[in-house]
């Protein structure tokens, strides 16, 4: 059993994320309580305040789109890394060849492995998601699930979230991306889960 989990770059600028992060990974559980499967949990971070200033600079004066689009990518890489140095006990894979052993070997359960995105995504393997604002680290995660044949997504927001409210809803209130449309026939099942309501 495998599962990504999203966490939101905002969540990176909570004063207390070093303790109250893995508490929230552990309140997060399993889509099916009954199962006794301890699913392996992969991990990709949102871009936060990182990619929110390209944001904002962009709507006071429009820069071409994919090329902000790939430097945000760029910008994934560092909020990456300083996750990786807030939870060192975390395993670790910053590389397509580490990415694709690991899904040949196996997944550990015993820790969750960060996922640097430029193991799954690039120019070359781009998902046909679209090089501008309609895609997200939301979508990006979508495509990890998709690539490794994970049985669910969560993620990890904010923000509160209306169980009711369904994927075009979500999106249409702007909770997930325009691009995350590419996977509504994909298997995986989503969860979305407020950081708030856990903590």
């Amino acid at each position: 059993m495998r599962r990504v989990i999203k966490i939101g770059g905002s969540l990176i600028a909570r004063p207390d994320l070093s303790s109250c992060l893995p508490k929230l990974l552990d309140a997060i559980g399993v889509a099916d309580p009954s199962t006794a499967v301890s699913p392996a949990t992969l991990l990709i971070v949102g871009g936060g305040d990182l990619v929110d200033a390209l944001r904002k600079w962009d709507q006071h004066r429009p820069l071409d789109p994919a090329k902000t689009h790939w430097q945000c990518i760029e910008l994934l890489q560092y909020t990456f890394e300083v996750i990786s140095d807030w939870f060192p006990a975390w395993h670790r894979i910053d590389t397509v060849a580490s990415l694709r052993q690991s899904m040949k070997h196996g997944f550990s359960t015993t820790a969750p492995h960060l996922i640097a995105v430029r193991c799954f995504y690039d120019r070359g393997n781009d998902g046909d998601l679209p090089h501008d604002w309609r895609t997200t680290s939301d979508s990006l995660a979508a495509k990890l699930c998709s690539d490794i044949d994970a049985d669910e997504l969560v993620l990890l927001k904010s923000c509160e979230v209306d169980p009711s409210w369904d994927r075009r809803s979500l999106i249409s209130r702007g909770v997930i991306d325009e691009a995350f449309a590419t996977f509504d026939h994909a298997d995986w099942k989503l969860r979305i889960v407020s950081a708030n309501a856990t903590a």
